[in-house]
This record gives C-alpha cells, structure tokens and sequence, in this order.
C-alpha cells in the first residue's frame, strides 16, 4: 500500500522550516510522496496578508523542484471557500481507496484536534502525524496522544527540532528588507519577480494594483472614483483621510466575487446581524469585505473595517468614517441616477441631511421592490428620524 503524507496549510510564503518537516515526515513513515495542498481559507485562523491562491501553488511547485517525492496539489484552491481537512480528506480517499494517508499537522493543531469539525472521521481516514512547533511542548502532546489514544486514534509525534519559523515574520522581514534567507532562493526570485509581500498592506497605490483583477472595469472606476469622493470629503469634514481612501479602495473588493463562497465565510463568522442574505443579496458582498480585509489582505483597523462593512446597510450609530463612505459610495463621480447632483450638494453641506435623504431613497425603493429591510438599515431610520413606508402607502 503506498503511504501519502498530505501537509496542508497557507504556505504564505512556503519556507525551510516547511520543507524540512516534510523530510523529517517523509522519513519517519518511509513515505512514498509528501502531498502540499494550500488552503484556499484557513477555518482556524486568519492568515495575515494572504497571495493570490495562484502564486502560493506556484511557490510550492518551486520549493518542490529537485525532490522528486513532493507533490503539489489545488484542491481546495479549486473548491474555494474555507479549507475543511474532513472534506479534502474524503475526497482523497475516494480518488484513491487504496492509498494510506498520513495526516501532517503542527503541535498547535494536535492540541485543539478534537475541536475540528468531524475529527474522528478524519482520523478514520488519515492517520496523525506531529510536529513540534515550540520548545517544552513535548509533554503537553505526550498527554494528548494518551487522550487520543483512549478515543482510538493512534498517532505518531516526530523527533524533530521545534520549527523557528513564522511565516508572519518573514513576510515582514520581505517587506521591510526585500530578502530572506528562510525561503529556497527559487521561491524569493519569484516573490520579487510578482511583488508579493513587498508592500505595506496599506500602501494605496499597490492596493489600487491589487483589487485590479478582482473586479469589473467598471466596478474598478467606480471604487478608484469612491476613493476619490471619500478622500475629498474625509478633507472637509477632519475625517483620517488615510483611513477614508483605504475603505474607499476596498469597499467592494468582494463585489465581483461568486457568493456562494463569501457567505459561507459569513455564515462561519457569526457575525450576520440577523440579516437574511438569501433575501438580500445584494449585502453580501459588504460583510464579506470586512472579512476579506483581515483574511487575506492584513488590514486589521476597526475603524476602516466597520467602514466596509456597512457601506450598503448603515447602521446607527456609525462613525464619522462609516457615515462618508457610506455617503462617497452614492455620490461618487461615476453614480448618474437621478438625484445624484442633490445628494452630492448635500454632502457638502449637512451629513445628517445627507444620510436622511439617502435612507428615505434607500428605504423607499426596497419597499417599493418587495424587499426586506435589514435591522441594521431599519435602526439607522430610527436614529436619523426616516419613516419606513409601506406598501399600501402608510409608514412604519
């Protein structure tokens, strides 16, 4: 039976230390092949900035060249959404029934292994092996493997030393010296050749790069003219205007993108607000954004990250950052319907006068359209004073 050893993970970038436990794994198990496969979403962490999925498969094959057992493959970059090992396991396994697999994780994940969804089926199907990621950490999987054991799930810790290597920090010695010596020298020539992790997170002018192949042409103009309008206004009213061109670049990275995905992602998060998003659709794309921003771009600043959030919905009690971009995104440039000179004078003159004629519009097409009004939307008409109109002509 020939013995697969899959080690999955972000690989953001993929190092030493990672290519080093594969061969102390691969020699522990008398394995025949080490199977990478990157994680399209980690359900366990977030990852910092996280590449493109493309480039992050292409570093593993890279790190890969010249050792003939490694393996690299794209299926959970292929399914999309977050990367649960069960899933991926059973797929495998039914690709290949005859096939033995040995599951590689770090001690970090062997402690918290009852916690994964349907651990006991995958240690049906693969069996544990461990790698120590700290130093002392030895008893504590010592005692764990008894646990386990008592559940009926062997396991194999390795003899190896600790892995130093964090791939939080060699992104940041990237960006601040441009080198890495942790990193197989084909893998930093490709991270310079694609500017991966080269730039501050924050960096507009790389950001506007970034969002580039993410979007529509026009959904493109639209967020670089949201910039612009949200800068402007951040300006005029003593907003951060750092904090209002970064929401406003970002507000709809996740417009363009499938939704079957980002609500998964929204629905893992807990965070929903009581919002039915089979119902409404069309505000999926602005918590989903919120998520994306800490996932997988490293944009960590509540201020900015409320701001996308409720760049569609409002809510009460918004900030002077969350009311302009909620304002920039109905006012900018590219926006031709109506009444849009109004609100765009209004926004030069009176915010609260703003948001109410922006709610009582936004309210009355919903209602208009047969759609839900989310609670969000309905507690920033309370706030502000909008009557909610009804079908038959009353308010609410």
């Amino acid at each position: 039976m020939a013995r697969t050893i899959l080690y999955g993970g972000t690989f953001n970038p993929i190092h030493r230390g990672h290519l080093d436990i594969c061969i102390r794994a691969r020699e522990a198990v008398d394995g025949d092949r080490v199977l990478l496969m990157p994680a399209a979403l980690p359900p366990h962490k977030f990852s910092g900035w996280l590449a493109p999925d493309q480039d992050r498969l292409a570093m593993c094959s890279l790190a890969g060249q010249g050792l003939g057992f490694f393996q690299v493959s794209d299926e959970e970059l292929r399914r999309g959404g977050r990367s649960y090992t069960v899933e991926t396991l059973r797929r495998l396994t039914a690709k290949e029934p005859e096939e033995h697999f040995w599951l590689l994780i770090g001690s970090d994940m062997f402690l918290t292994f009852t916690q994964w969804r349907e651990w006991r089926e995958i240690a049906r199907m693969a069996s544990l092996l461990v790698a120590s990621r700290e130093d002392g950490d030895r008893e504590k999987l010592l005692a764990q493997q008894k646990a386990l054991q008592k559940e009926g799930i062997d396991s194999l810790l390795l003899d190896n030393p600790p892995l130093p290597m964090s791939s939080t920090e060699i992104r940041r010695e990237l960006r601040e010296t441009g080198n890495s010596k942790k990193i197989p020298p084909e893998v930093l020539a490709y991270i310079r050749e694609r500017g991966l992790y080269l730039h501050d997170p924050e960096d507009l002018p790389y950001l506007r790069e970034y969002i580039r192949p993410l979007m529509t042409d026009y959904r493109y103009r639209h967020s670089l003219g949201v910039e612009k309008q949200a800068a402007y206004m951040a300006q005029r009213y003593g907003a951060d205007v750092q904090k209002a061109s970064l929401a406003g670049i970002l507000h709809d990275v996740c417009k363009d993108m499938p939704k079957g995905p980002l609500l998964q992602n929204i629905l893992e998060s807990g965070i929903i607000n009581g919002i039915d998003f089979s119902a409404s659709p069309q505000l999926i794309h602005g918590y989903a954004g919120a998520l994306y921003l800490q996932s997988h771009m490293g944009i960590h600043d509540p201020a900015v990250i409320d701001a996308v959030r409720y760049h569609t919905t409002a809510r009460a009690g918004m900030s002077l950052l969350e009311t302009i971009i909620y304002l920039a995104d109905l006012t900018s440039e590219d926006r031709e319907y109506g009444d849009v000179a109004l609100m765009r004078r209004l926004c030069e003159e009176d915010l609260r006068g703003a948001m109410i004629h922006a709610l009582t519009h936004t309210v009355g097409e919903l209602v208009k359209k047969g759609k839900p009004i989310c609670p969000d939307t309905r507690e920033a008409c309370g706030e502000y004073g909008v009557e909610i109109p009804t079908v038959n002509g009353g308010t609410i």
